[in-house]
Order: structure tokens, then sequence, then C-alpha cells
């Protein structure tokens, strides 16, 4: 390529006043003497092109192909339906097309993905390295469905078309749920509300059952509209991690069923611990339960110490005692549902409570409260709390008509304490002192944690119905928090047997966790299973794709069992395995359940699966692109790719009315960009420097000659 340019050995006002200044004088002289004033006029401006230095540029180019830039889109969705042969088998058609088309490159780009799909993502680093000059067009092989923002043709700078290939059906069905609203915390004893909404895509008059389950347990099973927002009460009566599992009935024929299911997980809290702690014989240990309790922002504590009977004579004004009478009424017969746990320290009669009160006691036990009892040496007196037979029943030990012992033991956790969390490792927070006293009884039921002197038990638990009942037979604790003899880990013993009491979903004897942790081939899933039975069953796991196998645990620990494994799909992974048998009613109890999200909890890429070009469709018409339904069945039929004028291909939609409908009629425009780089320049002088001075001294010798004649 050349082309003429100048370059002045003077600045260019010079030069411009240089040129003025000829241009007067000439026009003059021309009007004085026209032949020899022309001569002169040409004289002058031969002088200013020999100053301008007038050269020939040539550029030495090479002809750059044309790019076509292909994102195919191989993400989660796409591997349904088999959609994934499609884009595949279109994906191969374009590259051999391409391949024959003269000067024509072309890259591929492939987004991966199984949480979501980032078309304008592709788009952007597709495009990040291809000179917009040489970008003859970009095709889409793709369902359409893109969980980001997608660029105007502005942001991305382009002046080529985009055409879209759509891999799925046009007459795709299709049933989801939708989360509308959705808690991620919830209150012990309140409501969780989650709201709904069923949509259905090409598909009429099929109902739509709706079965609900919390924590695996099915719950409630109903058919729904479509369409409206469901919303779902549901209460909240243990702390821990709630799972509220909704599925909906699937119809024949639609594309997946992985979105007619979703799984909300709510972490349930409690808003206050509240404690009601009577206290009766004074002790030396009697400030360690309250000392212990107030020290915990958390709970509510409310203590009573009954130090008067009931029946004593009253000598002075009600004014002038420091007692108030103890409202047995308003707390046991009312109230006591709203404490967490009930705990009596060294309690005896004292006739205050009767046998009512231990009636609501008990049933309060049964519906799902819990009692811990400190006993003393009063527990196997007559007026001890191990008489009254309406709390008797409830209680996991009974004296045994024995004295009190009273010699030096050092407390020993038992086979079944090591297993049970509330002593489990209790024995490595260093070394424990000893106590002096414990009451001799005759364990009924539960499970004995501790034993004490000759063997007697010192700890108990045991489930009664919905309820627990824990009991501490000796009043010698205190002599750990004291530092008698060394002391001992009274804080947390006494905090885990609260605890324990009281539900905490950490401190389950049968319990069953999954953990997920993500990494960058997928995730991990850690199964831990504890139990106080000397072996743990296999676990049943459920991956997101609704496959399941069985695992085998090994024992880390006595009562813990774990294993881990590597997964590569994400979403929520499901574990149950049985739980042991419920002895005192001799039937099965419940699978224990677990749930784990790996990567996102609710992954968009399977929200909405049927195809559509809606996210498309600005940047389409924006660039003059098409959209074609490239499928055949599980082929597929690509349209004709043809190289137009970059004018002709920005205006592809008006010159194929057919491309939105697909089919063998139609085409696909690529702009023919004819891009080149520059190799080498050289300039060259258009004359040399004596051939313009030669020109300019002939034109004034003839000036010379012209005037001279004239005179």
């Amino acid at each position: 390529m050349n082309a003429l340019t100048f370059a002045p050995l003077i600045g260019p006002f010079w030069l411009i006043t240089f040129g003025v200044i000829a241009l007067i004088i000439g026009l003059y002289s021309v009007w004085r003497a026209p032949l020899a004033g022309l001569l002169r006029l040409i004289s002058f401006f031969t002088l200013l092109a020999l100053i301008a230095n007038p050269s020939i540029r040539h550029e030495e180019r090479t002809q750059e192909p044309d790019i076509v830039l292909i994102i195919s889109d191989e993400s989660g969705s796409q591997q349904i339906d088999d959609r994934q042969p499609v884009s595949d088998a279109a994906l191969l058609q374009i590259e051999q097309r391409l391949d024959i088309l003269p000067d024509t490159q072309r890259r591929v780009f492939r987004i991966t993905g199984e949480e979501e799909t980032r078309l304008g993502e592709a788009l952007r680093l597709g495009l990040s390295d291809i000179p917009r000059g040489q970008l003859a067009g970009i095709i889409i092989i793709s369902d359409g469905r893109a969980a980001d923002k997608i660029p105007t043709a502005a942001e991305l700078g382009l002046e080529a078309p985009v055409h879209l290939f759509l891999t799925g059906r046009e007459d795709e069905i299709d049933r989801r749920i939708e989360i509308v609203s959705a808690p991620r915390y919830g209150i012990v004893r309140e409501t969780a509300s989650i709201v709904l909404r069923i949509e259905d895509e090409g598909i009429e008059g099929v109902p739509a059952i709706a079965i609900l389950r919390f924590n695996g347990r099915e719950v409630a099973r109903q058919q729904v509209a479509i369409g409206e927002d469901l919303t779902l009460n549901v209460p909240l009566e243990t702390p821990g991690k709630a799972i509220i599992d909704v599925e909906i009935s699937g119809v024949e024929g639609e594309l997946t069923t992985r979105n007619n299911r979703v799984l909300i997980p709510i972490s349930v809290i409690r808003d206050r611990l509240r404690v009601l702690l009577v206290s009766g014989e004074p002790h030396a240990g009697e400030r360690v339960w309250r000392n212990l309790l107030k020290s915990d922002p958390a709970v509510d504590l409310v203590h009573f110490t009954i130090l008067k009977p009931y029946e004593k004579e009253q000598g002075a004004a009600p004014s002038e005692l420091a007692l108030i009478p103890f409202p047995e009424n308003d707390l046991f017969l009312r109230k006591l549902p709203n404490f967490d746990v009930l705990i009596f320290d060294r309690y005896t009669y004292r006739q205050v409570l009767n046998n009512v009160h231990f009636d609501a006691i008990s049933t309060y036990v049964r519906n799902g409260g819990a009692v811990l009892i400190a006993a003393g040496p009063e527990f196997g007196e007559v007026d001890g709390l191990a008489s009254g037979r309406n709390l008797a029943h409830i209680l996991a030990a009974l004296p045994d008509g024995q004295q009190v012992i009273e010699q030096v033991f050092l407390p020993e956790i038992t086979e079944q304490g090591q297993r049970h969390p509330v002593t489990h490792g209790l024995d490595d927070y260093g070394l424990w002192g000893r106590w002096l006293r414990i009451v001799p009884t005759k364990v009924t039921k539960g499970d004995i944690l501790m034993r004490g002197a000759e063997g007697a038990p010192l700890l108990v638990v045991s489930r009664i119905d919905k309820g627990r009942v824990g009991m501490l037979l000796s009043d010698h604790v205190w002599l750990w928090a004291r530092g008698f003899d060394g002391g001992g880990p009274h804080r947390e013993f006494l905090r885990r047997l609260v605890h324990w009491l009281m539900k905490e979903p950490q401190l389950e004897e049968e319990a069953l966790i999954l953990e997920g942790e993500t990494n960058g081939d997928g995730g991990v899933v850690i199964i831990t299973r504890r139990t106080m039975e000397e072996s743990a069953p296999p676990v049943r796991l459920i991956a997101p794709d609704g496959s399941s196998r069985m695992i085998t645990l090994e024992e880390q620990a006595d009562g813990l069992w774990q294993t881990s494994l590597n997964v590569d799909s994400t979403g929520f992974y499901e574990a149950y395995t049985p739980a042991p048998q419920n002895n005192d009613r001799n039937e099965p109890a419940p699978e224990l359940y677990a749930v784990a999200a790996i990567g996102l909890q609710a992954p968009p890429e399977f929200s909405i699966v049927s195809q559509s070009t809606k996210a498309l469709t600005p940047l389409i018409d924006a660039t003059g692109g098409g959209i074609y339904s490239i499928r055949n069945g599980k082929e597929a039929e690509i349209p004709v790719l043809r190289k137009t004028d970059p004018d002709l291909a920005m205006a592809a939609k008006a010159n194929r009315p057919e491309s939105r409908n697909g089919g063998g009629a139609s085409w696909a425009g690529l702009a023919r960009r004819q891009a080149s780089s520059l190799d080498r320049i050289s300039l060259a002088p258009i004359w040399p420097i004596w051939v313009w001075a030669l020109i300019c001294l002939g034109f004034l010798t003839l000036v010379w000659v012209v005037e001279g004649r004239r005179r």
C-alpha cells in the first residue's frame, strides 16, 4: 500500500507563512506581467514543495484471518434431556464448516459448572484476546439460560453478529418449586413461615401433590394449587439444625425432577434457657448450681430455697418476715411448661409440694420437659423425693434401703459413660479430686455414666417418653468447685449434664452428623455417627441426583464412628441410618437423618431448566444475529454459515426471515473483516533534492528570459 506523506524541513507555521507570502507576490506579479508572474509563482511553489519534503510511504501488510468465537455451554443443565450430545454434534459441524471457509479461524470457549451458567462472563473472557477488527461473529451453543447479566454490544465493543444455537426442544415441559421466602434462623417453641410457589411450563390440567417432611420424617401430604403462593408454618420444637423438605409430584416427560424438591435448612436456637432451681436442705454446695447457671448470660434462672415447712407457725407479722411463701401452685401447675429444665438440689418434701404437684412434674417430663435431681442423704429418707409414688415412677434410680456411704472415693466413668457425650472425654480435663459421700441406689432404667464408692451409681440419665431425667447421687460436686484434692472439671461436667437435659443437638448420644466441604474437584462429605451401641450400622447416602449407596463407618473412639468421601456433584447430600431400638417401649426408633450441602445450597443451574432466549435476545438483536433451533431428535442440524460484508452481516435479520425458526433454509451470516497487520514501512522521496533545485532554477531562468525580452 502506497501513500503520499510530507516531512517539512521547517515548522508548519513558517511553511504556511512563506506560502502565503509567495502567493501574494506571485499574484501581484501575474497582475503586472501574466506570463512572467505565472512562471515566478510556479517557481515559488516548487521551492515550497522542496521545503515540504514530499515522500512516498510504502506499507507491507499481512492479511489476517477472520475469527469466529464459539461458546459451548457444557454446564449442568446441558446434561439433561440429551442436550449435551446435540451440543457436541453441533460443535463438530460448526468446526468442519468453518475449516472450509477461506481466511477463517475458530476459537472455542467452553462453559462448565454444576451450580450456574455464567454466559456473560464467558463472553467477556472469550473475547478478551480477540482483536475486534478480526472478529467475524459469535456462535453460542446453549439452552439460553444465564445466571449472570449479559453485557451489551457496546460494552463488548461488538461490530459482528451474535448467533444462538438452541439445544433444547420446542415442546419442553417442566414442573418446579420456587422459594419465595424462607428464614435462615428460628426460635424454639415458635414456628417458621415458608412461602413457596409451584410453577408449570407446558403443563395443563395435571394436579400437584406436595409432600412435607421435617428432618426426614413425613408430616403432611396434600394437593396444592399451581402458580399460587403456598405458606407453610412449621413448629420448631428442639434446637439445632431443622431440615424442611418439600417435594411435589412429577409429570411424565418433564425435563428433570431435580427441581421438584427443595431442602430448606433452618438453624433453630433458644431465645433464652429458662431454668427453675429449687433448693431444699442447706449444704456447702448449694451455691455451685446458682453460680454456674448465673454465669451464663443465655440462662434465665429462677431460684427458690424452701427452708420452712408449710405447717410451721408464723409467730411474726408478714411484714416483719424476710421469707416469702413458696408459690408452688403458680410454678408447678401453671408455669412449669415454660421452663426448659427443673433442678431439685437436695430437696425434701417439707409438705410444700403435694401429689398434685408431683403429677404435674411427671406430666411435664413425659411431654418433653427435663428434671435433674442432685441428691444428698435426704434422698433415701421418708420425706425424700423418692418416697412420693407420683414422682418415683419417672426416676431412673431409687434408694436400696442401705445407709449413705461416707468414704473417700474417686468418681469413675463407666463403659457406657465413655460413649455418652455427657461424660465422653471428661477424664481428659486433668486430674480428678476425690469425693466423700454417695447415696446407694438401685437403677431401674436409663444409663449409668459414672460410679463411686463400692461401685454405687453416681450419675444416671434416662429418657421418659419425650422428656429426660438426670440424677446426680452425691452432693459433693462442690469439692471439685472448691479445688479440694486438686478439684475437677465441675463446670464442664455440669454444663454438659444440663444441656443434655435440654436436648442440645451436640450432646445427643444417638446422632448422625453430615458435613460438607467444597474443594476444587467437587467436595468432601464427612459422615459422623455417635452411638451408645458397640457398633454402628452402615449409612445410606443419597446424592443430589437421587442415587444412593451404603457407607460403612470406621470407629474413631468409644461411641464415635466416622468416614469421609470425595464427591463430584454439588447440591444436597442426605444420610439415613437406623437408630437403636427403644427398650422402654420395645419398638424401633425412627431413622436418624442428616443433610449437608456441597457448594450452593440452592444452585440456580437447576432451578429453571427449560430453554429460553430472553437473556440473549437484546444482544442478538443489537448485532443483527439470529436464533436457531438446531435440535432434530438427538441430532443437530445447524444453518449454513456464510461470509458477508460487515454491513450486510449487521443487518442479517432482514435478509434471513427464517433464521429464528431454524430449518435447512436458514443461514447465519459472518462478517468478512479483511483485517491485516502492518509488517514494514518504507519512505522514499518523490525526487531527489537536486531535481527539485533544477526545476526551480529552470523556472527562474525562464522568468529572467521572458522579462529580459520584454525590455
